[in-house]
């Protein structure tokens, strides 16, 4: 849908999250999809522990998703070297397509 919104793959930028750290991220694998910061258990944490509040081997269900309000992950562009990680409020994926 936005092809140069990330930088080439294999190139590194700056993610922040939302408690303010910042890490090395880059796209990768086949055709740009999939992200990969320098610290994945880091990404890990933020969205299944901290984000979604589940708990080892606890599955994201769409329902789950629902109960707690949320959408979607959105990553929003700083600068071509600068992004930002975040939780969408539910319907925002829609009100954005």
């Amino acid at each position: 849908m936005f092809p140069d919104f990330f930088p080439d793959r294999d190139t590194p930028f700056n993610l922040k999250f939302p408690d303010g750290e910042s890490v090395t991220a880059k796209i990768c694998q086949e055709n740009g999809k999939a992200l990969m910061t320098q610290s994945n258990r880091k990404l890990g944490k933020l969205i299944l522990r901290n984000g979604l509040k589940l708990s080892i081997g606890e599955l994201a269900t769409y329902e789950k998703l629902q109960l707690l309000g949320i959408d979607s992950v959105r990553i929003d562009k700083i600068s071509n070297s600068e992004f930002e990680i975040k939780f969408s409020k539910n319907s925002s994926y829609e009100e954005f397509y």
